[in-house]
């Protein structure tokens, strides 16, 4: 694709609000204004005084008080581990927590990019989110102990002496200045009262918001440029340095009422009436709603009104998330980009669980809790709102929401992803199926792993050839143009059918000819998934191109059958049969079976399928059932799941 074509392709899919934003950022960039406007060492401070006496998080009385879920002994081995000098980066296993930047001396922050030490620069920014601290800051209210606390200014002061404003990777990005404002305040305003908690210390707390906001202030163009959680992070970042420091800086009240007006009009066109963030990520939604319940919180402390539309907006982007949680595990489908994000830990039984996000959100802006009253509230009470009784697990797969196609119920359902894009697509992945059953995701997303990485991982599993869906001609869907940018976005349109036990939808490739894939999911009470795809080129094609249909299992005994495969795991079975129709009057049908990119049946080979990333940086074996088909002519490719379970346990 030629620059021109580019150009033009930018401004119609992404629009000149973006663009313009971009381009000016870029300028100052480019031209050095960003490295003269944010000096090395950060700016003379305008306090009028470095004793505040503020509300510090004005969400709660008491964080970790009388009203306490979790287990006690689980958050002081939380917090013993950190003690140890442990932490646990993206929820996965435990690595070394160190704030200290691997080089000397450190350079201005305009001089880093998505590369850090040789590796991805997020896991240099991870530790310094400071969502450690959580575990440090309840354990020393529960028991009083001040190691607990000083454990954690400990850590603040290697963070302050490592990391001088505005030099070295952990003040490149105004988003990750942002998010660690949270739990530094929540610190701030839970330990005044620890031995550890010296002048000094807050004092430098006190100073770094400061600096913080500046930061903040001064690359709100890239922000808007992105329109997505960046802007939010941001303009939330805008709040509560802003109310901390009010009446003590001459722009505190003008950075609350900047942070509160990007925050309104970002998520206002963030968010679709249907519910649909603009990510098209169920890790970006949930960061979405997290960062919308602090913002709500404190909207309600100030007496901020929160107009009726956003009210609304939000309502529906809760409805979308629950429609999509699965009852039994309180997990969603891995779709779209998966960071590793989770600000706001509390009530989670890990990583994955949206459970205590949507009991707040619900409470926030349904007006009812979507739960029973359970471990999962403690995020609502942390926020404090009132949670009560709601109604109960079961009814949770009953949800519906407009933006959502849904078959099935209970502990076994399904999803059918079709979309009509009016932001940019995070992975190339229409009419990918999710599958649920028993609190197994059987038909899952291979979710992220990395977004900067060494060939074949920069951001891979964006591609369509890992999802549950239909590639053509070994291609993607849309046309890729970076880690994170697709162009010639391709829209899904939904089939309305009279089975209300089926969904359906279609999408037009942009092949030549160009091939209508429609697909159409259903689900039958006998626990049994069917999924028919129909390919129909446009014209009459003068030679046959590939399709490949491919399915990600998880890691399950399994053994191949003439139709399909075979998987088992403890009681549960699953035989999943495909079928061809017509059959090619040439056989040029290959099956294959991809593990951890090694190829266990058949012939065909990619080392980036076979894989699933629950969370950012970690990589796990799945099972990709692959189905490549010579397609000339309309045909049709008919996957059935048959569910059983078994008297005796296997495998």
């Amino acid at each position: 694709m030629n620059p021109i074509q580019k150009s033009v392709l930018l401004i119609s899919e992404l629009g000149m609000k973006q663009l313009i934003p971009y381009a000016a950022y870029q300028l100052k960039l480019r031209s050095g204004i960003l490295r003269l406007t944010t000096p090395a060492g950060g700016w003379q401070s305008r306090l009028d005084s470095m004793v505040i006496e503020s509300p510090g998080i004005p969400l709660h009385a008491n964080p970790f008080g009388a009203s306490r879920i979790t287990d006690p002994a689980v958050i002081l081995g939380q917090a013993e581990e950190i003690l140890q000098g442990k932490f646990h980066p993206f929820s996965s296993p435990s690595a070394r927590l160190t704030l200290k930047p691997g080089e000397s001396p450190l350079r201005h922050w305009t001089q880093y990019s998505s590369f850090y030490s040789g590796e991805d620069i997020k896991f240099t920014w991870e530790p310094a989110r400071f969502v450690w601290a959580y575990p440090l800051i309840h354990a020393a209210q529960l028991t009083g102990d001040d190691r607990y606390a000083a454990c954690f200014w400990q850590h603040f002061d290697d963070f302050v002496s490592a990391n001088p404003v505005n030099l070295g990777p952990n003040w490149a990005s105004a988003q990750e200045v942002a998010l660690r404002l949270l739990p530094l305040l929540e610190a701030w305003n839970s330990l005044k009262n620890f031995p550890s908690s010296t002048t000094g210390r807050r004092e430098m707390l006190v100073l770094l918001v400061e600096q913080s906001a500046m930061r903040i202030s001064a690359t709100l163009d890239y922000a808007r440029s992105q329109n997505n959680n960046h802007l939010l992070s941001e303009a939330l970042g805008l709040i509560l340095a802003g109310s901390f420091l009010a009446d003590h800086h001459p722009l505190a009240a003008r950075w609350q009422m900047q942070g509160f007006h990007e925050f309104e009009r970002a998520l206002l066109s963030q968010i679709e009436s249907d519910g649909t963030y603009s990510q098209h990520s169920t890790n970006y939604h949930r960061l979405m709603l997290q960062l919308a319940l602090i913002y709500y919180g404190y909207a309600q402390f100030y007496g901020h009104r929160v107009v009726e539309p956003l009210i609304e907006k939000l309502a529906a982007a809760t409805r979308w998330l629950l429609a999509q949680t699965d009852p039994v595990t309180g997990r969603s489908p891995n779709l779209g980009h998966n960071d590793g994000t989770l600000i706001l830990p509390f009530g989670a039984s890990d990583y994955a669980d949206q459970r205590p996000t949507l009991q707040a959100a619900s409470l926030a802006f349904l007006q009812q809790p979507a739960f029973i009253q359970g471990p999962w509230d403690e995020l609502a009470q942390w926020l404090g709102l009132s949670t009560g009784h709601g109604k109960s697990m079961e009814q949770l797969s009953e949800v519906q929401s407009p933006a959502v196609l849904k078959v099935g119920s209970g502990q076994t359902w399904g999803t059918l992803r079709a979309v009509q894009f009016h932001s940019r697509p995070a992975h190339a992945d229409q009419l990918a199926v999710d599958l649920w059953w028993q609190g197994f995701n059987i038909a899952q997303d291979a979710g992220t792993y990395l977004y900067n990485a060494p060939p074949p991982w920069e951001n891979a599993l964006a591609s369509t050839c890992v999802h549950n869906t239909i590639s053509l001609g070994q291609q993607d869907q849309m046309q890729r143009e970076g880690r994170f940018l697709w162009l010639k976005w391709i829209d899904a349109s939904r089939i309305p059918q009279k089975d209300p036990r089926s969904q359906s939808a279609s999408i037009l490739w942009p092949t030549n000819p160009s091939i209508r894939h429609t697909r159409r999911l259903t689900f039958q009470p006998d626990d049994l998934f069917t999924i028919e795809d129909t390919l129909t080129p446009q014209e009459p094609m003068a030679k046959p191109i590939t399709a490949d249909l491919q399915w990600l299992l998880p890691d399950w005994s399994y053994s191949m059958t003439p139709a399909g495969i075979l998987l088992t795991h403890e009681s549960l079975r699953i035989v999943l049969d495909l079928k061809v129709d017509p059959a090619p009057e040439v056989s040029g049908i290959q099956l294959s079976l991809i593990r951890a990119g090694e190829t266990l049946e058949g012939s065909l080979q990619n080392p980036i399928r076979g894989w699933v990333s629950p969370t950012y940086g970690q990589k796990l074996p799945a099972l990709m059932l692959l189905l490549r088909v010579p397609l000339q002519s309309e045909t049709q490719l008919i996957s059935r799941w048959h569910l059983s379970i078994s008297e005796f346990k296997t495998g």
